[in-house]
């Protein structure tokens, strides 16, 4: 009986939890700030990649990994989509010589990268309820914000760095062991798939927990970005069998490997931001709060009467001060 009654709590617990997820991942407007997110990725990802690119070839070379990353845009998006990234990424490449004409380039290639991650950041708090605070300097919030961008710009560098390698590793180990142990192509593919989801996990965890404005510990957001990554390797296959059952390249012409990368990524935005509702919900679900940062603020979002909204503006102490009756959101 007591096994039944932990059975029903459990499959309620996270019911809600699931159902409050997909109730604050519709009313935060997820939609459209996947657009957004779509959008600045197309400018940014051609930077990304050459960073990721140079980080990865300080240890592999240049070469090796610029091809590694392109197979694995290729197994991610497809070839047309890969090749269109793959030239973005050689006409954007730093050509100049010398250390002053290097370094300019260096510094535009990381601004233009981190323009997607300060737009992610804005579409977390508005998931997280938060915003930056008004009374802080605005352009001290703005070196913050391109310094955490930057951080995670690199952060992907690293991490692919480390799945490349520990790949090699765990693909060098099972063609030893193929000979005398049974089943060692399959065995391998699981590791492989194990690995990708570590990885991946990792990486939406330092996303959850970097970028928000809001005071979180890892514990709060890894499961979160489990959730985030499992939904993430599947819609990756189901947005690539779509793409493969469809005309959606040929419709588009020219264009058509770029709106494959706009479709790919919108999709992307959508699992991304529902994680963070799911790690949103999950984390008041258990009984904690949210703090915001220093230089932020929590948001609370209402729902007024026509009589409060024709008031006299001049009644108000200051934004924020006046308690209101009105409906409050999540």
């Amino acid at each position: 009986m007591a096994l039944y009654s932990k059975a029903v709590f459990f499959c309620k617990y996270w019911f809600a939890v699931v159902r409050d997820s997909v109730k604050l991942w519709l009313d935060r407007n997820a939609f459209s700030y996947a657009g957004s997110l779509a959008f600045y990725t197309l400018f940014s990802l051609a930077p990304t990649v050459i960073i990721a690119v140079t980080v990865v070839g300080l240890w592999l070379g240049e070469d090796a990994a610029r091809g590694e990353i392109v197979n694995r845009l290729q197994d991610t998006l497809g070839p047309s989509a890969a090749s269109a990234i793959e030239s973005a990424v050689a006409q954007s490449s730093i050509q100049a010589s010398g250390i002053l004409p290097t370094v300019a380039g260096f510094v535009t290639l990381l601004i233009g990268a981190t323009t997607v991650f300060g737009q992610m950041q804005f579409s977390l708090n508005t998931i997280w309820g938060v915003a930056p605070n008004p009374d802080r300097n605005s352009i001290f919030l703005f070196a913050k914000k391109r310094l955490l961008s930057m951080a995670v710009v690199l952060a992907i560098g690293f991490v692919l760095l480390v799945s490349l390698i520990l790949g090699v590793i765990v693909q060098a180990t099972f063609s030893y062991a193929g000979d005398w142990v049974p089943g060692s192509v399959f065995l391998l593919e699981i590791a492989q798939f194990a690995l990708s989801i570590v990885v991946i996990t990792l990486f939406f965890a330092a996303i959850f927990k970097v970028l928000p404005d809001v005071v979180l510990s890892y514990r709060d957001v890894l499961l979160g970005a489990l959730v985030t990554a499992l939904l993430f390797i599947l819609g990756r296959n189901a947005i690539a069998a779509y793409l493969a059952h469809t005309a959606t390249a040929s419709t588009y012409g020219a264009a058509g490997s770029v709106v494959l990368v706009l479709l790919w990524v919108y999709y992307s935005s959508l699992i991304l931001l529902f994680g963070a509702a799911f790690t949103r919900t999950h984390v008041l679900a258990k009984g904690g709060s949210i703090i915001p940062r220093n230089t932020a603020v929590a948001v609370r979002h209402e729902v007024i009467t026509k009589e409060e909204a024709s008031h006299d503006p001049s009644d108000d102490q200051g934004l924020g001060e006046r308690e209101s009756p009105g409906r409050q959101l999540p």
